[in-house]
């Protein structure tokens, strides 16, 4: 998480550009927007293993009841998320939390944590930990089953077992190397071309007047920028933005960490129009609703970010920052499940 220095910091220069609101100029824009270029998309470093992440990606067998797949909860035409407001666990009980957006985790800085309390170093452990707490979620339905027989589970299928020899040479099929080619199928999920990205990169037609007026009002009257930062739209950080009363997001973790309290990661805007209701809880139905949350009084406690500045909008300044925000979804979003390998 950025030390307090650094938001503060970012919130003055939020503040000092959204006071020159008015200046704008061709320069400053084009400043502005080359903060925003999309950079070339991330080859696989093991392109069988990405292949082989795929399949397992979209397998139930790597799951405790054999019946939840990782793609049943990342949906491939939502940007990898959902559209419920709770995901359910593997024994069908609905949790806390919405499922994160897996789109353009590939992109993400050396450091950075997975999850929405941060709990997970890396997509590997992200992964492991997803089919662990599938384990422990299947004790709720009296039939708990080991990691030992997921693993079993893909042993049994020869291709498979094929598969596992052309990607990791030598290498055991476990929970450690099933997590491994997962996470680097997820490294692959590029969010698709979007309207935005053409206007970027100069085709004024690409976006309707409104986006573009909303591209400004993002980076100056509002504080937006400070958190949905460069072209992935995050800054890969952590922030109490008062959604939360009950659930301390990283301080779970960091107990004793007061700017850690209430904590979520800063998600992805890319495809944000397609993956409804909003927030790490599903509490805002609409953008329009996400929207209206950031013009109130933020709450008032130790932990809020001091990068939450309210903002007083006009309607026609709401539809604006939305109309942005629609501008980033790909065509293409996700790809068709595969044909998974038949077992013994």
């Amino acid at each position: 998480m950025g030390t307090r220095l650094d938001v503060v910091a970012l919130t003055a220069v939020g503040l000092l550009l959204a006071a020159s609101a008015s200046a704008q100029s061709p320069a400053e824009l084009a400043a502005m927007k080359a903060e925003y270029r999309r950079p070339a998309g991330l080859p696989a470093e093991n392109r069988a293993l990405a292949d082989l992440g795929r399949l397992l990606f979209w397998d139930p067998r790597v799951s405790a009841s054999g019946n939840t797949a990782c793609a049943s909860c990342h949906l491939p035409d939502r940007a990898w998320s959902v559209t419920e407001a709770k995901s359910r666990n593997d024994s069908g009980k609905l949790t806390s939390r919405k499922s994160q957006p897996l789109v353009g985790l590939g992109h993400a800085p050396s450091g950075a944590l997975f999850g929405w309390d941060g709990r997970n170093p890396s997509l590997e452990a992200q992964v492991k930990s997803s089919v662990a707490t599938g384990a422990m979620s299947a004790r709720e339905t009296g039939n708990p089953v080991k990691v030992e027989v997921v693993e079993q589970r893909i042993r049994d299928v020869p291709e498979y077992v094929e598969k596992f020899k052309a990607a990791l040479p030598g290498a055991a099929i476990t929970l450690d190397t099933i997590a491994q080619a997962i996470a680097a199928y997820e490294r692959t999920m590029e969010p698709g071309p979007a309207p935005f990205d053409r206007w970027v990169a100069g085709d004024e037609a690409a976006i309707p007047d409104a986006a573009k007026r909303g591209f400004v009002l993002f980076n100056r009257k509002t504080t937006c920028f400070a958190c949905h930062t460069g072209w992935r739209f995050t800054d890969d950080k952590f922030h109490d933005i008062g959604v939360s009363k009950s659930d301390r997001g990283r301080g779970t973790a960091l107990k004793d960490d007061e700017a850690a309290q209430y904590a979520f990661k800063t998600p992805t805007l890319r495809s944000v129009a397609l993956r409804p209701p909003y927030m790490h809880d599903g509490s805002l139905a609409t953008l329009a609703d996400v929207i209206e949350h950031y013009e109130k009084e933020p709450v008032d406690r130790p932990s809020r970010s001091p990068l939450f500045v309210p903002v007083e909008l006009t309607e026609q300044e709401r539809g604006d920052l939305i109309a942005l925000m629609q501008s980033l979804t790909g065509a293409p979003e996700g790809e068709p499940a595969p044909q998974l390998p038949v077992g013994k």
